[in-house]
C-alpha cells in the first residue's frame, strides 16, 4: 500500500518543480530575449512483477515444488523532475526605434548534428560579468553608462569583436550611432566628414546551446569561451542584427497560465490520493491498537 503513497508524493514533488519553472517563465514574459524553460518529468525505472506458483502442475508427484513464474504486470515507482531544458526558439521582433535596442535574427543558421542529434545553433551577445568572466545573452536592451560603456539593462558591459568592452568616447551620444546588420557601430552616419566606425559588436554562435548553463540576469555561461564570428577564420553563418528592434521573450503567457492551472489540478489530485492513504493508515493503526 505504501508504494501508492510514495508514487503520489513523488508526483507532488515533481509538480512543485514544474510549477516553479512555469512561474519563472511567466515572471520573465516581458524580459527582452528571455528563453523559457521546459521541465522534463520522467518515471523511475519500472519493475516487472511475477507470481510464483505454489506447485508445478506439469510434473506429476512434484507437489510442493515451486513452479513457473506467472507475469502480473509492471510496477511504477513514481516520477521525478529530471531537468529543465531551455527553449532557444526565436522570440518575436518588435520595432521600438530606440537607437540602442538591438535584436539578433539567427533563423538562417544551418542545422547541425551533434552526437547524433540535430540541433539549432544559436547566436548570442557576449557580455562581461562582474567577476570578469564572459556571459552570453539575447538581451538587446542597451544604453550608455556614465563612462560611455555600452551596457545591457542589467548593467553588464557589452563585448566587442576584439573581446573587450565597447566604449564610446569623444562626446558621441547614442542618437549619433548607427548599427548595421554586421554589428558595426558607425558614429554620425549622415555626416561624411565626421562619420567613423567606433566599434563592432561581438557575436558568439554556440553549435549546441543545450551545453550552456543558465545564470542569473538572463545570462548563460559556457565551460569554454565561445569564438566570435568576427574572429580570424570565422564566418557569419546567417546572423543579422536589427537596430531599433527588440526581441521579446519566447514565453506564451496564455499557454503558460493554462499549464500552471493543469499543474495545480494534478497536484490536488495527488494530494487527495495521499489523504486517502493517510486515512487508511490511521484506520489500520486504530485496528491494530484495539486488537493489541
Amino acid at each position: 500500500m505504501l508504494r501508492g503513497l510514495y508514487s503520489a508524493a513523488s508526483g507532488m514533488f515533481s509538480l512543485e518543480r514544474r510549477q516553479e519553472t512555469l512561474s519563472n517563465n511567466l515572471a520573465n514574459a516581458q524580459t527582452p530575449g528571455f528563453k523559457k524553460d521546459d521541465t522534463v518529468l520522467r518515471a523511475f525505472p519500472k519493475l516487472l512483477v511475477e507470481r510464483i506458483r505454489d506447485f508445478n502442475e506439469n510434473i506429476p508427484g512434484a507437489t510442493g515444488l515451486p513452479g513457473q513464474g506467472v507475469p502480473i504486470g509492471e510496477l511504477t515507482n513514481g516520477v521525478y523532475a529530471q531537468e529543465r531544458i531551455p527553449s532557444f526558439l526565436q522570440g518575436t521582433l518588435v520595432q521600438t526605434d530606440q537607437p540602442l535596442d538591438i535584436a539578433i535574427e539567427d533563423q538562417n543558421i544551418p542545422l547541425q548534428v551533434v552526437n547524433g542529434r540535430t540541433v539549432k545553433p544559436t547566436a548570442f551577445f557576449a557580455v562581461e560579468l562582474p567577476d570578469g568572466s564572459v556571459g552570453y545573452t539575447r538581451n538587446g536592451k542597451w544604453d550608455l553608462d556614465a563612462n560611455g560603456n555600452l551596457v545591457t539593462s542589467d548593467g553588464y558591459r557589452v563585448l566587442g569583436a576584439d573581446h573587450k568592452p565597447i566604449q564610446i568616447t569623444g562626446g558621441i551620444s547614442k542618437e549619433d550611432l548607427y548599427i548595421n546588420a554586421d554589428g558595426q557601430l558607425i558614429a554620425n552616419p549622415n555626416d561624411p566628414a565626421k562619420s567613423s566606425i567606433v566599434g563592432q559588436i561581438g557575436i558568439a554562435v554556440v553549435q549546441n546551446p543545450y551545453e550552456l548553463t543558465r545564470q542569473g540576469g538572463n545570462v548563460y555561461k559556457s565551460e569554454n569561451p565561445l569564438p566570435f564570428i568576427q574572429d580570424a577564420g570565422g564566418t557569419n553563418t546567417g546572423v543579422v542584427l536589427h537596430q531599433g528592434v527588440i526581441e521579446q521573450s519566447n514565453v506564451d503567457p496564455g499557454q503558460t497560465m493554462a499549464d500552471m492551472m493543469m499543474t495545480v489540478r494534478a497536484y490536488e489530485a495527488n494530494q487527495k490520493v495521499v489523504g486517502v492513504y493517510n486515512q487508511s493508515l490511521e484506520q489500520l493503526y486504530s485496528v491494530g491498537k484495539i486488537n493489541g
